[in-house]
């Protein structure tokens, strides 16, 4: 599986307005393209930022080859409209990862 992710950090004037947008519009369009399973949306509280907020997005897509396919035939629109309506305002910055499947890796029973 790949992991798309996007961390935006956000001025804290503007979260609400744009926390909407993103679940309403952009996250809703980025999904609608069907390259993608399931998004995770997480606020980060940890370290905090003075003036800002981050948010980290994640994108789970089935194979390379789906988020290749979002990367070259939708991202540019998409990433276009956000940055249209907030280009300057929020840094973003992305990362791609493949899952790694080990079972090798036992849980233990201890707890302390």
């Amino acid at each position: 599986m790949i992991i798309y992710q996007v961390l935006c950090t956000v001025p804290s004037a503007i979260e609400d307005e744009w926390r909407l947008w993103m679940m309403r519009e952009h996250i809703r369009d980025v999904m609608n393209t069907e390259m993608f399973d399931h998004v995770v949306v997480a606020r980060i509280i940890k370290p905090e930022q003075e003036n800002t907020v981050q948010y980290c997005i994640q994108y789970f897509a089935p194979t390379r080859a789906h988020y290749e396919q979002y990367r070259r035939d939708f991202a540019p629109v998409l990433q276009a409209a956000h940055n249209a309506k907030y280009g300057g305002m929020i840094a973003v910055e992305r990362t791609v990862m493949e899952t790694i499947e080990d079972t090798d890796v036992e849980p233990t029973t201890e707890r302390r």
